[in-house]
């Protein structure tokens, strides 16, 4: 298992929270790899020392720098990727105070034996535990980023600036690969605010505008999968039609044929069963 971080211009964040929660629970450090913008490989050297993990010069962007990180590990290996601002993982349960997981590692190591040889897993995108049922699911599932867990297949290719996380989870559940979503388990993190990562490449509003426009082309390359809500701030999201398993062509006909079929209003009188034909020529007596 290899904990796969994406990073830009936030060293003192990924001290702070990420490799802090990773080194509380005592994760080896030779496991860790964290990627980097070009521009930022200098400022990461000297902490990628005095931690011990693997530093990667990466790509410019957290689209290419995703896709390099499944290129970069092999076929089939287990990878967990986290944000770089990742505070704890606690468990969330709608009635029950969080808690801190008191041990990620096993954790982590039971999602992955749960997917088996293939699949994503991941936990809430938050610890507000108010819709938590605290239920491990498996279907189409939003799976965020900010910490999750795979198989690694090279052949997935994400195209989408931002969502991209969702694209994944499509890739994924159209190729039959189980999603598993642990809905007892919630991300502490901050989304939007922290300063460095994707903020330090543009502002609010056009983070705001790259997401619309990453969400309406997911919308169109998706349609079966999903559809797209608007919060009152203007930032688009992406939901996932409830699907269990993925969308063939065989149940795409079948589902026309469904909606195809004539319906007969209840209130409309049927001819009885029983009921006798009048014959279209009388007996001779």
């Amino acid at each position: 298992m290899f904990i796969a971080i994406a990073s830009h211009q936030r060293p003192k964040q990924l001290q702070e929270k990420t490799l802090a929660l990773l080194k509380k629970h005592k994760f080896n450090f030779n496991n860790v790899y964290v990627f980097v913008s070009p521009g930022s490989y200098q400022e990461y050297l000297p902490i990628s020392k005095q931690w011990g993990f693997h530093l990667i010069k990466s790509k410019n962007s957290i689209l290419t720098t995703r896709n390099h990180i499944i290129q970069y590990f092999k076929e089939g290996a287990k990878i967990v990727e986290m944000d770089d601002d990742v505070e704890d993982i606690e468990t969330t349960l709608k009635g029950t105070p969080n808690k801190s997981v008191s041990n990620l590692k096993k954790l982590f190591t039971d999602s992955f034996k749960k997917i088996g040889s293939n699949g994503l897993w991941g936990f809430n995108a938050n610890t507000n535990n108010f819709y938590a049922d605290g239920k491990d699911k498996i279907g189409l599932y939003s799976i965020i980023n900010s910490c999750c867990g795979y198989i690694n297949r090279k052949s997935i290719k994400l195209t989408v600036s931002e969502k991209e996380d969702f694209e994944r989870c499509v890739l994924m559940f159209k190729r039959g690969y189980p999603i598993l979503k642990r809905s007892g388990y919630g991300i502490k993190t901050k989304y939007w605010t922290n300063k460095g990562g994707i903020q330090g490449h543009y502002g609010f509003d056009k983070r705001k505008k790259v997401q619309s426009d990453s969400a309406n082309t997911l919308m169109k390359k998706y349609p079966e999968y999903c559809y797209t809500k608007v919060r009152p701030n203007g930032i688009v999201d992406i939901r996932f039609k409830r699907l269990k398993h993925p969308i063939t062509e065989k149940s795409a006909s079948n589902k026309k044929k469904v909606s195809s079929r004539k319906i007969i209003s209840p209130n409309r009188k049927r001819k009885s069963p029983n009921r006798k034909r009048k014959s279209s020529s009388r007996k001779n007596n």
